[in-house]
């Protein structure tokens, strides 16, 4: 199994207890009760933003734990909408492609994997965080006022 400092990457036989409790934690546990938290404090009309990822809904064999976590973020967000919209808030969820970030650190150190991974993407590079952030920024803006239940793939269309 090859590890990164974030995600231990690895096929359905080398999954743990452990690997299986961690990841579940960050990716699903903890958005769950933060969210749960929240919901008395948030505003009529406010906005409820979930990170997910492309592989919640298009998972890759070498990360089946953290699919399946982020799969649960996309359920999270439809049943949260349905809940909230009532009281006008939105709930959405981003779900990033392949991006530069420190968990993916490892994946990019193989230069064959990331010209695989870029020849798989429509605009041939991996995102930015400020591809994200900007997908994010508007979800919480007032022209977003009529979507929810939505989860957005932000992957600069990877695997089309």
């Amino acid at each position: 199994m090859v590890k990164s400092s974030l995600l231990p990457l690895g096929g359905f036989a080398d999954a743990t207890t452990a690997s299986w409790d961690a990841i579940f934690a960050v990716h699903a546990r903890a958005p769950f009760f933060v969210l749960q938290n929240a919901l008395s404090r948030l505003a009529e009309g406010g906005r409820v933003i979930n990170i997910s990822s492309a592989l919640g809904t298009r998972p890759l064999p070498v990360v089946p734990i953290y699919a399946m976590a982020k799969a649960s973020i996309n359920n999270l967000t439809h049943s949260l909408a349905m809940e909230l919209g009532p009281r006008g808030i939105t709930v959405n969820a981003v779900a990033p492609g392949w991006v530069k970030t420190d968990m993916n650190a490892a994946v990019r150190e193989n230069p064959d994997t990331v010209k695989a991974i870029e020849a798989d993407t429509a605009l041939g590079r991996f995102g930015d965080t400020a591809d994200i952030t900007s997908v994010v920024a508007f979800l919480a803006s007032d022209a977003e006022r009529w979507i929810t239940a939505q989860v957005i793939e932000a992957s600069g269309g990877y695997k089309l």
